[in-house]
C-alpha cells in the first residue's frame, strides 16, 4: 500500500495506452465499505469524499470521451465536464478540445430537458446512442448528437468501431451505470477497472452494486482482475485492476 498526500488525483501522472480496432477502456467507480454506489435516494449523493471527487474530474482529463449509460442521468454527471480546471489539465497534457460525451440507451426514452443536454460552456453536443428500433424522445435531437448502432439493443463492439473510426476515440474512461458495466466487462471491452472505497456504510439491505447483470455469472465465468495498485488517501482506498480476458486492443 503507498499513501499520498498531494492535492491532484490519485492519478494525474498515469500513462494510458491507446487502442486501435475498439479504444482502450477503464471503468471508474466509487463504492461505500458495503458495496453501494449510490443510497436510496438523490439525498445521499456523492457517497464520496474529496480525494475522490478530485481524482474522478481530474481522471476524465485522460481520455478521448466519457461513457454512460442512460439510468445514470438525473445525478448530475455533467459537473466538472469542462471547467477551468478540465481545461487545465488537458491543455497541460496537450489536449485542447473536452472529451465526447456519450449516453447509451436500448429504449431512447431520456429527457432533453437533463441538465447533461443544457450545457452553457461546454462546446460539444453529447452523443445519445441508440439502436435502429429506438423511437427517440421528442426534443431529444435538438439538444443531441443521435447516433443509431445495432438492431434492437445497442450493438457495444460496433459503438467501439464506431468511436475509433468516424471519431478518433483511442481512450474511453466509461463511468456507469452497473448495467452498462456487466454488458463491457462481459463484452471483453474492459481493460482496466478503477474502484475507490470511500469510508462509509449506507446498510441498505440490497444496495446497487458496481457491476449488475440480469443474473449472477456462472461460477466458471467469473470475471478475473489483477490487482495493479493500492493508494490510500484522506481516508478513501483507491484500487486498480487490471481485467483479465479483454480483447486485444490491436
Amino acid at each position: 500500500m503507498s499513501t499520498h498526500d498531494a492535492a491532484g488525483g490519485v492519478y494525474d501522472d498515469l500513462e494510458l495506452p491507446c487502442g486501435t480496432w475498439r479504444p482502450y477502456t477503464a471503468v471508474q467507480m466509487v463504492m461505500t465499505v458495503d458495496g453501494a454506489i449510490k443510497g436510496p435516494t438523490d439525498d445521499y449523493w456523492p457517497i464520496s469524499l474529496d480525494a475522490d471527487q478530485r481524482t474522478f474530474r481530474r481522471f476524465r482529463t485522460k481520455f478521448d470521451a466519457v461513457l454512460h449509460g442512460a439510468h445514470t442521468l438525473g445525478m448530475r454527471i455533467d459537473r466538472y465536464m469542462w471547467s477551468a480546471e478540465q481545461r487545465r489539465e488537458r491543455r497541460r497534457r496537450d489536449l485542447h478540445e473536452p472529451p465526447l460525451f456519450i449516453v447509451v440507451s436500448n429504449s431512447g426514452t431520456i429527457d432533453p430537458s437533463d441538465r447533461v443536454f443544457q450545457r452553457r460552456t461546454y462546446p460539444i453536443a453529447p452523443l445519445v446512442v441508440v439502436p435502429e428500433s429506438a423511437e427517440i424522445t421528442a426534443g431529444l435531437a435538438e439538444v443531441a448528437e443521435i447516433v443509431r448502432v445495432g438492431t434492437d439493443s445497442v450493438d457495444l463492439i460496433g459503438l467501439m468501431r464506431y468511436l475509433v473510426d468516424e471519431r478518433g476515440v483511442r481512450r474511453l474512461v466509461c463511468e456507469g451505470g452497473a448495467i452498462l458495466n456487466y454488458h463491457m466487462l462481459t463484452g471483453g471491452l474492459v481493460d482496466e477497472f478503477f474502484i475507490t472505497v470511500t469510508p462509509s456504510i449506507i446498510g441498505e439491505p440490497r444496495p446497487r452494486t458496481a457491476v449488475e447483470g440480469s443474473a449472477a455469472l456462472p461460477s466458471d465465468q467469473l470475471q478475473r482482475l489483477e490487482l495493479l495498485s493500492t493508494i490510500s488517501r484522506g481516508g478513501e482506498v483507491f484500487l486498480r485492476y487490471r481485467v483479465r480476458g479483454a480483447s486485444p486492443l490491436a
